[in-house]
Parts: C-alpha cells; structure tokens; sequence
C-alpha cells in the first residue's frame, strides 16, 4: 500500500488510470477489426413447394433436360439411350444460345464417382451452367409414404 504524502495513513483507493488506457486500447482494437470481420455471402433462396407434390411425367416442360448416368458407362438423355459422346453432342447443339441452361442429373447407384463428376464436367464444357442433382425419394421407417406406397383401397 502507498502512504499519503505529508499523513501516515495508507491511500486506499484504486488506481484506475491502467484500467483505462487498456480499456481505450480494446476500444481502439475492435473498431479497427468490426469493418474487415464483416462478410458478404449471396445465397439463393428457394422458392416454398409445398410437400410430396409429384408432378406427373406428361407435364414435364419440355424444354427440360432430364441426364441419367446408368452403371455400364452409357447415359440416358430424357429417356434416349445415348453414348457419353453423343449426348455431349447433343447438350452442346440444345444449349448454344439457350437462356436457361440447367441440365437435371441422376446417377444409379453402383456408378463410380469420378465417373459422375467426369460426366458433370463434360456437361459443363458442353455449355450446361446450372446441374440440378436427383435422388431417389427417401424410404425407410421414418420417411413419408409418398403415392406408390399408398395403401390399396379395401374391396367391398
């Protein structure tokens, strides 16, 4: 404890002056760094579909490109049996000069995945900008019944 000039008793108050300065210092610090924390992220936020709505084949746009990568390295493009050459063809003479260029992709299961993402690439070059990624409907106990696991309407 500090002694009082000209008394013998003890000073008891705080010396608040370090306490400030370093309060002033952390002021001077987060002001500095809030501006450069700040990030801009750009999200596209789907638009609301309502639950398990199916929407029958015949009513498909038919400007819709629908690619299926089966097992045996062959594809399916909107439901034409196809080489991997051929429908790159194919996308690159749909898609010159379309305004929308989204390409739907569905893989069946066994395919490796280098050659689904080497497919995708080629989609890429081949002028596709938007990949809109199926999969199959989820099932298991805890997934809704969707209308093939309907249950049949009782005889009567």
């Amino acid at each position: 404890m500090a002694m009082g000039l000209g008394t013998k008793r003890p000073v008891t108050d705080i010396n608040v002056t370090p306490l400030i300065d370093v309060v002033l210092v952390l002021l001077i610090i987060f002001m500095v760094m809030t501006p450069l924390a700040e990030k801009q992220m750009f999200t596209r936020v789907p638009e609301y579909e309502p639950p398990n709505q199916v929407i029958p084949p015949d009513q498909v746009p038919p400007d819709q490109t629908v690619l299926t990568l089966k097992a045996d390295g062959r594809v399916l493009l909107n439901r034409q049996d196809k080489s991997i050459d051929e429908a790159m063809l194919y996308l690159h003479d749909a898609y010159n000069g379309r305004p929308s260029k989204v390409l739907f992709f569905n893989a069946e299961d066994p395919v490796k995945y280098d050659l689904a993402v080497k497919v995708l690439d080629l989609a890429h070059q081949a002028g596709v900008n938007t990949i809109g990624m199926m999969t199959d409907a989820p099932s298991g106990p805890g997934a809704a019944p969707g209308p093939e696991a309907a249950p049949a309407a009782p005889a009567q």
